[in-house]
């Protein structure tokens, strides 16, 4: 029972500390975020956060995995849900992220985005890994709009897969537009072209 505690402990902190980092990377960027800022904000001492990642980088190629599991996560809730159809189910998926970023003033933008600007040139572990999670959300996009209507998203000219990367690569760039402009309206032009049926 013990055993199982401690298994139990030790998630629950290694979880704690990814929240963290995240929060951090978010608000600021992954080489201006020191270890003592993480061991501070997670209230834990310095010794403690080698049992758990084994340095800056793994923590970070964590932390973004995490990330993108989530985001991975709430578009297959979405795509599950058969009362929609593939285009309302994507529309969904960005109108809600659409709620969330206005619920934050519309800034912070997107953690992998913000990573692959500051790190792509830099950094070839976090490049590679933020590239396949990035790769594994276009697919899956993909796979949503292969049963769409064909031009739905005014795309009919190219392959789903095509049509993903179009998708997806928009997406980042309005949200790097909102950012800037800490507005709303990137992300409308962005549903205004893609989803107007």
């Amino acid at each position: 029972m013990a055993r199982t505690r401690d298994i139990e402990k030790f998630q629950q902190c290694r979880e704690s500390l990814l929240g963290v980092g995240e929060e951090l990377f978010i608000n600021s960027s992954f080489n201006s975020v020191g270890l003592n800022d993480i061991l501070k904000t997670a209230g834990i001492p310095k010794g403690s956060f080698y049992h758990y990642f084994s340095s800056k980088e793994d923590f970070g190629l964590q932390v973004v995995e995490q990330y993108s599991k989530q985001h991975y996560a709430q578009l297959e809730e979405i795509l599950r849900d058969q009362s929609l159809t593939p285009y309302e189910q994507l529309k969904t998926f960005f109108a809600n992220n659409i709620s969330h970023f206005e619920d934050i003033e519309y800034c912070q933008g997107c953690l992998m985005a913000n990573l692959s600007q500051e790190l792509a040139d830099v950094n070839e572990k976090l490049r590679c890994k933020i590239n396949e999670l990035s790769r594994q959300m276009v697919d899956k996009v993909a796979e949503c709009i292969a049963n769409m209507e064909h031009d739905a998203l005014n795309l009919g000219h190219l392959s789903a897969e095509e049509a993903a990367q179009v998708l997806m690569n928009s997406w980042q760039g309005a949200i790097m537009k909102m950012k800037l402009e800490k507005s709303r309206q990137p992300l409308e032009v962005f549903m205004k072209f893609f989803f107007t049926h």
